[in-house]
């Protein structure tokens, strides 16, 4: 009898300590939930840099190498590390897929706030779940995020669940990011990601999460519209509790400059977990250093700079 479910994430050496944290967030509603690190750069791993996380397997890429998905998209993209573990997360799944009946892959910036259990019974209904980017439905609204939907994909490649059904689907997505896994929204490809709006439509049980509170990121701030409570607690569009956040880098600097002021709480229990594992930043602090930087950098050049400028064209210096 295999086991019931596990949850994985794929980084490189140094992010260890954001995909410790994402263990430490979903063992708070789940103490003992299997959790597999898939490290694409190095090939050994003293276990005490895991620490203390039982229930935690570390894998390396001689473990993903066993089937012919793996070691053709492990040599195509040896020497291009982001596509390699874009490319390696329906690789890593199906292998999963072996021991567990169902498989959440992760990207290790996600945070969890709410109990996520619910997920699980989700895929008793569905092989495959994808979160929607959630970006504005509506042009006139908000036209960058509009125009996104039809370049960079309708699904955020940071979340996907899978049951035992889901294995075809899987092993076609894995096969096309083998086959094309670019940045060229000219011709709407996004990595791994814009292939999965093929999912729903060439297999069956493929469903989109409509839980508004699942992977809140910058970029759904217009559809996913942050509210406070009478009790102060944060949810989406006035229901939905937030069950995950998405930290990219974009999100913690809308988050520090104000843009998404709401979820500075969050942003500090995911900057303070992460100093706990070992990260050596204060993701808070860094931003603002960041954000700082980039609005130096925006400020117009002073009379003297500008006629120093001049002068340097006259006379030939650099």
């Amino acid at each position: 009898m295999m086991n019931p479910r596990c949850f994985c994430t794929i980084i490189t050496r140094s992010h260890l300590g954001w995909a410790l944290a994402l263990v430490g967030s979903l063992r708070q509603f789940d103490p003992h939930l299997p959790f597999v690190i898939l490290i694409t750069d190095v090939d050994h791993l003293d276990q005490k840099e895991v620490g203390n996380a039982a229930g935690v397997e570390v894998l390396f890429m001689k473990d993903v190498l066993s089937t012919d998905l793996g070691k053709h998209i492990a040599t195509k993209y040896a020497q291009q590390p982001d596509e390699l573990r874009w490319s390696l997360k329906s690789v890593l799944m199906l292998q999963l897929l072996d021991r567990y009946d169902k498989v959440i892959y992760g990207d290790c910036d996600l945070h969890f706030f709410n109990d996520p259990n619910w997920l699980w019974s989700e895929l008793d209904a569905a092989d495959i779940l994808l979160t929607p980017h959630w970006r504005s439905s509506r042009a006139t609204v908000d036209r960058p995020n509009f125009k996104e939907l039809y370049q960079g994909g309708l699904y955020n490649g940071g979340f996907v669940a899978a049951a035992q059904g889901g294995r075809a689907a899987l092993q076609a997505w894995g096969e096309n990011c083998l086959e094309i896994c670019v940045k060229d929204l000219s011709i709407g490809q996004y990595v791994d990601q814009a292939h999965l709006n093929l999912l729903p439509i060439y297999f069956d049980r493929v469903y989109p999460l409509k839980h508004r509170g699942c992977n809140v990121a910058n970029w759904n701030m217009v559809e996913c519209e942050r509210t406070k409570t009478a009790d102060g607690t944060i949810v989406i569009n006035s229901k939905f509790p937030i069950v995950f956040i998405h930290f990219t880098r974009s999100m913690i600097d809308g988050i520090v400059s104000g843009v998404d002021p709401l979820l500075m709480p969050h942003l500090t229990t995911l900057r303070d977990r992460l100093l706990q594992h070992g990260f050596p930043k204060d993701l808070i602090a860094d931003s603002k250093e960041r954000l700082a930087r980039k609005a130096e950098a925006a400020k117009p050049p002073s009379i003297p700079q500008r006629v120093g400028r001049a002068v340097k064209k006259v006379i030939g210096g650099k």
